[in-house]
């Protein structure tokens, strides 16, 4: 039986995988094969390289604390404390000053500051397919509209594609036909990619959001970013039922930026793979459990695997 862990997309919530890959390390379980989404892909991907949390952790700490991720998040802050440059992001937009910059450019982090920050995380570029664990990393193709799964090819571009937030890091053009952004935007939680691999059973990671956190919505940008919370919220509820089992560290109420929290929320995730290890044990020793979901058809664009849905066959066939 191919077991899968399947890694979601939260922003700094994502370092709760990193608690998780500690502790199912420590039970001496690894895991067949890997698929990620937006901080999921970096961390999966990453992993799937060099399977040891410490290396892992080491490399991330390094990366945040580097030149080449301050001169990113310099690009839209006016000031931030070290370890947490995307803090005053989203004051930023409802003040307005970087609305001359959205009107002129794809994104307000350039796309060589952006990838020289992923280069410092991956710095040889490793390709997916060189990967001691079978790896794939999710996102949205802006040109066709549909979810791509990249399962060979250049690990930064990615990884730098699944984690590319729309408006705020630049699209990645994949193979001069594609223009890529986030995955988490469609999958948040990507299991279809693991069954393309071969996963027998999934585990996912969830880490995102707890929708009943609320703020008060001030401007047009908070009523916009609030409803769009609430859709997506949804939708990444769908795609957690594509999954055997769901890992859920106790990190909803944290910002997906709060990257200075890391250390906390790595041991939220320690914790929760603590707790559902003996579920997960029972399901390891279970007969084999078929995908009960009917999964889509997979079309290959470009070297690129695409789940095809109702976008691609018309309206009529729903």
């Amino acid at each position: 039986m191919r077991v899968a862990l399947v890694l979601g997309g939260g922003g700094a919530r994502g370092f709760a995988h990193v608690g998780v890959l500690r502790f199912l390390e420590e039970q001496g379980f690894v895991p067949h094969i890997i698929c990620g989404s937006s901080i999921g892909a970096i961390i999966g991907g990453k992993y799937a390289l060099v399977p040891s949390w410490r290396v892992l952790w080491e490399h991330i700490n390094r990366a945040l604390e580097s030149e080449a991720f301050e001169r990113a998040s310099s690009e839209f802050v006016e000031s931030s404390e070290k370890g947490n440059p995307f803090q005053e992001f989203w004051s930023i937009i409802s003040k307005g000053l970087a609305y001359s910059r959205a009107l002129t450019t794809c994104s307000l982090v350039s796309l060589d500051n952006y990838m020289a920050a992923f280069r410092e995380f991956f710095p040889h570029d490793p390709l997916i397919e060189h990967t001691r664990i079978p790896f794939a990393a999710v996102a949205v193709d802006l040109v066709s509209g549909r979810e791509v799964i990249l399962t060979r090819g250049s690990m930064v571009k990615a990884v730098a594609a699944s984690s590319s937030i729309p408006g705020v890091f630049p699209p990645i053009r994949w193979l001069g036909e594609m223009l890529l952004v986030d995955g988490g935007w469609v999958d948040v939680l990507p299991a279809l990619a693991a069954y393309l691999l071969g996963a027998d059973v999934t585990i996912g990671v969830w880490v995102g959001k707890d929708i009943s956190v609320y703020q008060e919505v001030k401007n047009a940008f908070d009523v916009v970013y609030r409803a769009d919370e609430i859709a997506r919220h949804y939708l990444n509820w769908l795609r957690r039922r594509e999954c055997t089992f769901i890992i859920e560290p106790d990190v909803g109420r944290y910002m997906w930026n709060e990257f200075d929290r890391r250390e906390e929320i790595l041991q939220r995730g320690y914790e929760a793979a603590e707790r559902t290890w003996p579920e997960i044990v029972k399901i390891l020793k279970s007969p084999f459990r078929s995908f009960l979901i009917k999964k889509p058809d997979l079309e290959e664009i470009s070297g690129v695997f695409c789940p095809v849905f109702p976008l691609d066959e018309g309206w009529d066939s729903i």
